[in-house]
């Protein structure tokens, strides 16, 4: 194992059946971290992305990176093909991770996780060529299907149908490519994006308040998914971040307004917590969307009062 010399720079992202198939260190690493009789969902191995810096704010190492998805966590090995600095791997288990996100803008993907280490909250992200989103969409989707829910006792459904409607299709193709064949949509609400005019002394500029987006309750948790936010008006967008937390992750809602740049904007806070942690989620949503947020909110109150 482990035979082949890796550069990391090989031209794509591939999966593989076993540890043994990965190439350079991350098939010892991945092996050796392995449980015996730990089962394996999904295994990838993905090359060096050479840049640090992506939209929404986030920032990577480059490096090549193994990530497999077991029944109960991620591992995750990296190594930055660098002399004098050793190659890693990080397990991540399931009940520890606050959100997972993915996304893309042109060329560039993101796959993220905020999860806990050491006491306190950290965020692991690896970039990869666009060409391979397929396989990180695929160990998205194995690690949702083993944080369902118990939502036998609620009723109230919405339609796949109404969810599509009017989501912007670079939105549209992220989620539909993480959501389960069984999973059931309850509620929605949505933000558009949102301008205003700031007063300078040479004039009124432009002022970026909210994105497009859209956020999903289900039964498998929430899907959230915006889109990068714009330069300036009217400019198309090119980024979209799709953001999946677990019900296991929620431990509070609230409904609240912020006031930003004079206006009083709508938001939908999520408290998520993990080990004592606590992170607050913050979801802007349009005004006319108050009754779905309501409905929401209720849903949430509900759903944490039965679990």
């Amino acid at each position: 194992m482990g035979e082949y010399k890796s550069s990391g720079k090989e031209p794509y992202v591939f999966c593989v059946e076993k540890p043994g198939d990965l190439l350079g260190v991350h098939a010892d690493l991945m092996e050796e971290a392995l449980c015996p009789e730990e089962p394996l969902l999904y295994l990838i191995y993905s090359p060096i992305w050479p840049g640090k810096k992506g939209p929404f704010g986030l920032r990577a190492i480059p490096a090549s990176h193994a990530v497999a998805a077991t029944k109960y966590r991620f591992i995750i090995s990296e190594n930055q093909h660098k002399e004098g600095v050793a190659p890693t791997i990080q397990s991540i288990p399931f009940d520890e991770v606050f959100y997972v996100q993915l996304g893309n803008a042109l060329s560039l993907g993101w796959f993220s996780i905020q999860s806990v280490k050491e006491r306190e909250t950290f965020f692991t992200t690896l970039f990869f060529t666009t060409t391979g989103i397929a396989h990180f969409e695929r160990l998205i989707r194995e690690y949702r299907r083993h944080t369902v829910a118990n939502c036998s006792q609620l009723s109230k459904k919405i339609d796949w149908v109404d969810v599509w409607h009017r989501t912007p299709m670079t939105q549209l193709d992220r989620l539909k490519s993480l959501v389960l064949k069984e999973e059931i949509p309850f509620n929605l609400v949505r933000s558009s994006e949102l301008w205003c005019l700031e007063k300078k002394r040479w004039g009124k500029t432009p002022v970026y308040l909210s994105p497009n987006g859209i956020l999903i309750s289900t039964s498998f948790g929430f899907i959230h998914a915006t889109d990068e936010p714009c330069i300036r008006p009217k400019v198309f967008s090119i980024g979209v971040n799709v953001s999946c937390i677990a019900f296991g992750a929620l431990k509070s809602a609230q409904l609240l307004q912020k006031r930003t740049h004079g206006q009083d904007l709508p938001f939908l806070r999520l408290e998520l917590s993990r080990r004592n942690l606590v992170v607050d989620f913050d979801i802007p949503f349009d005004k006319s969307n108050l009754k779905e947020a309501e409905d929401l909110f209720d849903f949430l109150k509900f759903k944490i009062k039965t679990d």
